[in-house]
């Protein structure tokens, strides 16, 4: 029974790892022609066709507050904040998918395990040792290939769309700190209405700032976002609930496999040796920092 649970668990998060994959590649689709997309704009939009989406499942799921194992006001706050991770952290993923390969993205974005495993010996009290740390550093060190900075008189430099892709993946880790514990006392579906929801509101304002009209197929690909993460959120969140969140980090990876497959087929992006061998680095060192979290 345990092994069937551990088979599903990975079958619900490699389907949302290609759905998230193929979420960030919407945005590069809907810029064309010169003209990109201010990524604020589409972070809003995806919240807002999320919330949209997730809404008439709330509706028609009463009760859903019922289900909670925490008082109510504490468990929303922990959603507040995971709402505000996500909305910052999809605004820079968008962001550094605009403006580099959608696979050195998803790679640099990998690295979100690791910060999330930094995160919890820093303030959770975890111990990893130093093979951990080697290993953290190896993971980043990979990270730092596949952002390819670039060298001058004055010393090294990355790109804005690295810098982006970092910022996400920080944000993304330490909002898998929350996601195992949120995931397990919150329904599925009320989490995901309150997540969608403060990151729209929170997103509006800014958005408007920076809005521009689209036109109508690519203001469809860019809402196509909303559902597509709401699907992949809900895998995630049944993925997490059947087995421990260490043994589902390496088919988390398998995001970079899908990202390098729609950059080929949609952008004709083509790994280079930089973006193999950095990725290759991250997942091993990621997933051995992993590893030996576990075990201490």
């Amino acid at each position: 029974m345990a092994d069937r649970r551990k088979i599903a668990a990975y079958a619900w998060v490699t389907l949302a790892s290609f759905l998230f994959a193929f979420m960030f590649a919407l945005p590069k689709l809907a810029s064309h022609d010169g003209v990109i997309v201010a990524a604020i704009q589409v972070a809003f939009i995806r919240y807002a066709a999320g919330f949209a989406t997730i809404a008439p499942f709330y509706i028609l799921a009463p009760g859903a507050a019922a289900r909670v194992r925490l008082p109510l006001r504490r468990m929303d706050g922990l959603h507040v904040v995971r709402a505000l991770l996500g909305a910052v952290s999809v605004a820079t993923g968008a962001y550094a998918v605009l403006h580099i390969p959608l696979a050195n993205a998803q790679a640099i974005g990998a690295t979100s395990g690791v910060f999330g495993v930094a995160l919890a010996v820093m303030f959770l009290g975890e111990r990893i040792g130093w093979r951990g740390v080697a290993a953290v550093l190896v993971s980043l060190a990979g990270a730092l290939i596949v952002a390819e900075p670039r060298f001058g008189p004055s010393g090294f430099w990355f790109s804005a769309g690295a810098v982006a892709a970092f910022i996400s993946a920080f944000m993304w880790g330490v909002d898998s700190i929350l996601l195992k514990f949120t995931s397990s006392r919150d329904d599925p579906v009320r989490i995901l209405m309150v997540i969608n929801a403060v990151a729209m509101l929170a997103l509006a304002g800014p958005a408007l700032l920076v809005w521009r009209d689209l036109a109508i197929v690519d203001l469809a690909l860019l809402a196509a976002m909303g559902p597509v993460a709401i699907i992949g959120q809900y895998f995630n969140i049944r993925g997490f609930r059947l087995a421990l969140s260490v043994d589902l980090v390496a088919v988390r990876y398998s995001g970079i496999v899908f990202a390098a497959l729609l950059g080929v087929a949609l952008f004709d992006e083509w790994p280079n040796a930089a973006m193999i061998i950095g990725s290759l680095l991250v997942c091993g060192g990621a997933l051995a920092a992993l590893g030996l979290r576990s075990k201490g």
